[in-house]
């Protein structure tokens, strides 16, 4: 099972990251956007990647991804990540995804550079 502590590595490599409670549970930002949480209860993550990603995610394992909304739908929120059923490498990808996904255009390139 992915932990917290994983999450943290992973987010906290990404370029300009920092962690900053959402709603009083673990959430990562880049440039004071959201990036990842933890949902109560510490079993699912939500990630911030954009819209298509998380629709290809959830179709491909939905077993392990399912897409965000709020509003009845109306507002897009990313991907819901069950962290006792996602494997390392793919949880650290969709972070990196969601990190591409909220991060100035301007870090993303420089990142890509590097």
């Amino acid at each position: 099972m992915i932990t917290l502590a994983d999450i943290r590595g992973w987010a906290l490599a990404m370029p300009e990251v920092v962690e900053k409670p959402h709603f009083r549970l673990p959430g990562f930002r880049v440039a004071d956007r959201l990036l990842v949480h933890l949902e109560k209860g510490d079993g699912h993550a939500i990630v911030c990647v954009g819209q298509a990603e998380a629709a290809a995610l959830a179709a491909e394992r939905p077993h392990v991804y399912d897409v965000v909304t709020r509003e009845h739908g109306r507002i897009f929120v990313g991907v819901r990540v069950d962290l006792a059923a996602v494997e390392a490498g793919a949880m650290r990808r969709v972070i990196e995804q969601g990190w591409r996904n909220r991060a100035p255009k301007r870090l993303v390139a420089a990142y890509d550079k590097s």
